[in-house]
C-alpha cells in the first residue's frame, strides 16, 4: 500500500511541477489550462500524502491533525483545478469556434 501510494505522490508532484513550469510561458487562456492542471496535480498529491498520514500504525494527534488538513487542502485543489479546467476547456472552445 505505501509503495502504491508513494508511486501516486512521485507522479503527481512531477505533474504538478511540470505544469508549474509550463504554465508561466503559455499565452492567455493556455496559461489557464496549465494552472489548472497543475492545481490537479498538487490536489492528488496532497491527498497521497495525507492519505499516507493518516494510515500510519504509529497514530498520535499531530500526525492526525497534519493528514486531515493536507486531505482538506488536497481535495479543495483537486475540485477547484477540475472545476477551472472544465471552464478554461470550454472558453478555449469557444474562441476556437469564432475564428
Amino acid at each position: 500500500m505505501t509503495a502504491i501510494l508513494s508511486i501516486v505522490i512521485i507522479l503527481s508532484a512531477t505533474f504538478a511541477i511540470y505544469y508549474a513550469i509550463t504554465w508561466r510561458s503559455q499565452p492567455g487562456i493556455m496559461a489557464r489550462i496549465y494552472q489548472a492542471r497543475m492545481n490537479i496535480g498538487m490536489g492528488v498529491a496532497l491527498l497521497g500524502i495525507g492519505f499516507n498520514q493518516v494510515t500510519f500504525e504509529n497514530m498520535d494527534t499531530i500526525r492526525l491533525i497534519i493528514g486531515i488538513v493536507l486531505l482538506f487542502v488536497g481535495g479543495v485543489n483537486l475540485v477547484l483545478g477540475i472545476r477551472n479546467l472544465n471552464y478554461f476547456m470550454k472558453l478555449k472552445k469557444e474562441q476556437e469556434g469564432k475564428k
